[in-house]
């Protein structure tokens, strides 16, 4: 009898080796790479004739802390969350949240008009709508803001 595993999950290896590593060293209090959300947000990507449309949640995050570019075809969504955390008599026992830096890129290609890219950041979730040109464009290094 086998036991089935989601189709190319990106955590089923990771998911694997830890289950490994546990079962040699014991669990202990260590959480694995998938407990600890992987730092990669969940996104959603969509196309149309006009558009890319890019949606990332981006839970905790700050959009001052967040950064969007786009160069030679290539969108890249960089955040850093960051904790402050001042404990006063109270002893921590355990912390769920995720703390770091992390950079997703996306090759979208050469058809992107890399002038009127869209980011917008509402309720924890980036909104990026990345319009397509007809004839490609000689890329230049673009940062975007997020409104």
């Amino acid at each position: 009898m086998s036991s089935l595993r989601p189709f190319n999950s990106p955590l089923n290896s990771v998911d694997s080796f830890q289950q490994l590593v546990d079962n040699f060293f014991g669990r202990g209090n260590l959480p694995s790479l998938a407990d600890a959300g992987f730092n990669m947000p969940a996104t959603d990507i969509s196309e149309s004739a006009e558009a890319y449309n890019i949606s990332a949640e981006l839970p905790g995050i700050r959009k001052e802390d967040i950064k969007v570019s786009l160069h030679d075809g290539v969108l890249a969504i960089e955040a850093e969350s960051k904790s402050e955390h001042e404990e006063k008599g109270d002893k921590q026992i355990r912390t769920e949240r995720r703390y770091g830096k992390f950079v997703r890129r996306f090759t979208l290609g050469n058809n992107v008009n890399e002038q009127s890219v869209q980011a917008k950041f509402e309720d924890g979730v980036l909104k990026l709508t990345i319009p397509k040109q007809k004839e490609p464009a000689a890329p230049k290094p673009k940062s975007i803001p997020v409104g």
